[in-house]
């Protein structure tokens, strides 16, 4: 999978992971006002070390994090469940799920918010969970259901509002969450309203600006939990990456895996960016640690290629067989949320025609500009030119920038030999990521 699409699915299928989603650490780490800062204050550019900002140790959190969910599993069989035992263990269980990337370990915390929707209908904080939970599976129409149903109920309004805006803007439609993200981080400054700010500058093509907003997040937390460390470190490390600092990247993510040693989704995006550098030896034994840690597919087919690339090809057919039936399987169970990364694994295999029926589908769910970029992409593949360029013109009608979007408009302007055009694309992609030609 490439770095843009992994990217996506952290952040926005995660719904906002400081306003909403991971919500055990970072909703407790608003507390203390951050010192007064600048936009004159020179950028550090690299994590805080556990020095300044220290944190529980990974060992510690993550047993502390089982044993609460043993603890909420025993007491519920002992003295029966309610709607509060309900909401803390799907917290906590959809916690650890985002941390292992457990498709399963996440629906299982979605079951538990739907017993609490089944216990107490009229109680809108369940439904509220939910919503934020159905969201890290795609499941976008069933979130907003619930969101109505919990507005109708009376629901926390904020939370209402933070919710229906990430579900705007896999919706592609932007305007509306661009002013509440901005306007949540000025009237409820945190890790997590400044995160979402960052990510949006991001996507806005800054780099400036989400670099401040990154270090102002980092400057906001206040809880030791090393989740929420490690995570704003994953963000940090992509956004490197897709400005084609690599070797910067790769600070972020260790530093997330310094906090969260086993923390799969650092430990795969810092494969990939040491398999870019082309320090193949490092990539495939982080590679090798990850496919112990999980059984994603993606990270099999990873590793599959490397062992292809180093002349090992009896483990690399038995880890591609098991990528292709992992696909599969996780398209059966959990089609929403696979449709993207499926599609992505068959556009590499060379089976365009599997990965374009599977971005459709996408597109019904998130007609936003990554999903019409992705499609463009599988568009070209195929030889279908003019509905290439209708994908591309929808995705640059709307206000996200990007180096992928800037060279893959250059790709379909050069396909309908618009020279000028292209020229003027390709060097929009690469005033974001100078890496770009080899990225894509």
């Amino acid at each position: 999978m490439t770095q843009a699409g992994h990217r996506w699915w952290v952040w926005a299928g995660a719904a906002a992971v400081g306003i909403g989603l991971l919500t055990w650490g970072l909703r407790r780490s608003v507390s203390s006002p951050a010192p007064a800062a600048t936009h004159a204050k020179a950028l550090r550019g690299k994590p805080r070390p556990a020095a300044s900002l220290p944190s529980t140790d990974a060992d510690v959190y993550l047993t502390n994090l089982d044993g609460e969910i043993s603890e909420l599993t025993r007491l519920m069989g002992v003295n029966g469940k309610t709607s509060a035992t309900l909401l803390m263990a799907s917290g906590a269980v959809h916690t650890r799920g985002r941390y292992r990337g457990d498709l399963d370990e996440i629906q299982r915390g979605i079951a538990l918010t739907t017993e609490c929707v089944e216990l107490a209908p009229a109680e809108p904080n369940c439904l509220l969970a939910r919503a934020e939970q159905e969201q890290s599976l795609h499941r976008f129409p069933a979130a907003r259901a619930d969101v109505e149903r919990a507005r109708g109920l009376g629901g926390d309004p904020t939370r209402i509002a933070d919710l229906l805006a990430e579900l705007d803007w896999n919706e592609g439609r932007y305007d509306g969450p661009m002013a509440h993200f901005r306007e949540a981080r000025q009237q409820r400054p945190s890790t997590g309203t400044w995160l979402r700010e960052a990510q949006l500058e991001h996507d806005l093509g800054g780099d400036e600006a989400a670099e401040r907003a990154f270090e102002r997040a980092e400057d906001r937390v206040a809880d030791t939990a090393p989740f929420p460390i490690a995570h704003l470190n994953l963000q940090r490390g992509m956004h490197e990456v897709d400005r084609g600092r690599l070797e910067e990247a790769c600070v972020f993510f260790r530093e997330a895996i310094a906090r969260m040693p086993t923390y799969v989704a650092a430990l795969e995006h810092l494969a990939e960016t040491l398999r870019t550098l082309g320090r193949d030896a490092e990539a495939m034994t982080l590679y090798e640690q990850v496919t112990r840690l999980s059984t994603d597919p993606e990270f099999a087919f990873a590793l599959a290629t490397l062992y292809d690339a180093h002349d090992r090809k009896a483990e690399a057919a038995a880890l591609h067989e098991k990528a292709r039936a992992g696909y599969e399987a996780l398209l059966q169970k959990y089609p929403e949320a696979m449709y993207w990364h499926a599609s992505e694994y068959f556009a590499a295999k060379g089976d365009a025609n599997r990965a374009h029926e599977l971005l459709q589908k996408n597109l019904v769910l998130r007609p936003n500009s990554g999903s019409y970029v992705a499609l463009a992409k599988v568009l070209l593949a195929l030889g279908r030119i003019p509905e290439a360029a209708e994908a591309i013109d929808k995705a640059l009608a709307m206000p996200l920038k990007s180096a992928a979007l800037f060279w893959t408009a250059a790709r379909v302007k050069r396909a309908q030999a618009d020279i000028p055009a292209a020229t003027t694309f390709e060097a929009q992609a690469r005033a974001l990521n100078p890496r770009i030609a080899t990225a894509e």
